[in-house]
């Protein structure tokens, strides 16, 4: 990941050095920026930097099969679109009869190779996306190492509480049908099939977009990945440490199903995914 290492002044503004030798601008360098969206000078991160690799998708008259697998074990679901609406947008259409499982979940991963590892450093995640009713939705966004078809955390307000079909998984949920604090966008985690405490966020508005940002860093143990933060809208929720086995592969997923007897959708504006490029040692 880039690092800047010195700073200097010019005519009173602020420039950089990386670990690279290469002078940049704090806030206008998007090849391989650390910080959050949420944050002053932070930005997406775009492809470009050599240390840095990322992916960034805005929806734009795209084809889902060119890059994002779908999936869904339900017949009543409406396939996953690029929809003709300004920005760009992806929905998945919900069925109005899906079982309230994993298993009956409609599934956006991006392809079916895990190739992001928490110990690569800095793995980030920031996606812009809302959910046209709450009542009853089920909806994760966020890495996992489960399959194609499986919503890989989940809540449907039985006393069970949180339930993860994947054994590692780190990202944010949201379940209207369940109870406090599930009202809310929770940072949710699990490791090698631990259940983490989650992290309450604040509660969506129907049809109004959020930016959820997940950010997997160091606590100064020099272990890459030990700490997931959890930014909504840019404001910082909370941590969870030893998230996810910081070695386990794991697939950016977007999952959802409609734990009510109504229909629902769930529209993702843009996804942004980073991390540190693998050294080979």
């Amino acid at each position: 990941m880039t690092r800047f290492t010195k700073r200097h002044s010019i005519h009173g503004q602020e420039v950089y050095d990386t670990t690279d030798d290469q002078l940049v601008a704090k806030g206008g360098f998007v090849a391989g920026g650390q910080k959050s969206v949420g944050n002053k000078g932070g930005n997406i991160v775009l492809p470009g930097a050599p240390d840095t690799v990322a992916y960034f998708d805005d929806f734009l008259g795209d084809l889902i099969a060119d890059e994002w697998n779908y999936a869904e074990a339900d017949t009543g679901h409406d396939a996953a679109a690029v929809r003709a609406q300004t920005n760009g947008v992806v929905r998945l259409h919900l069925s109005s009869s899906a079982a309230k499982t994993s298993a009956a979940s409609a599934v956006l991963n991006h392809g079916l190779f895990p190739q992001w590892k928490a110990n690569q450093g800095n793995l980030r995640m920031t996606a812009r996306l809302k959910i046209n009713d709450l009542t009853g939705a089920n909806v994760f966004i966020g890495f996992a190492d489960t399959g194609a078809t499986q919503m890989p955390v989940y809540d449907t307000g039985a006393t069970a509480g949180q339930i993860s079909p994947a054994s590692n998984a780190v990202g944010f949920l949201y379940s209207g049908g369940a109870g406090t604090p599930s009202t809310a966008w929770r940072g949710v985690a699990v490791n090698v099939d631990t259940d983490k405490t989650a992290v309450a966020g604040a509660a969506p508005t129907a049809n109004t977009y959020d930016v959820l940002e997940i950010i997997l860093g160091d606590t100064g143990s020099g272990n890459d990945g030990d700490i997931a933060y959890f930014r909504q809208n840019g404001v910082l929720k909370g941590s969870i440490k030893n998230p996810v086995l910081s070695t386990r592969a794991m697939v950016p997923v977007l999952a959802a199903f409609a734990s009510e007897d109504t229909g629902n959708q769930v529209d993702l504006d843009y996804i942004n995914i980073s991390a540190g490029r693998d050294t080979g040692e």
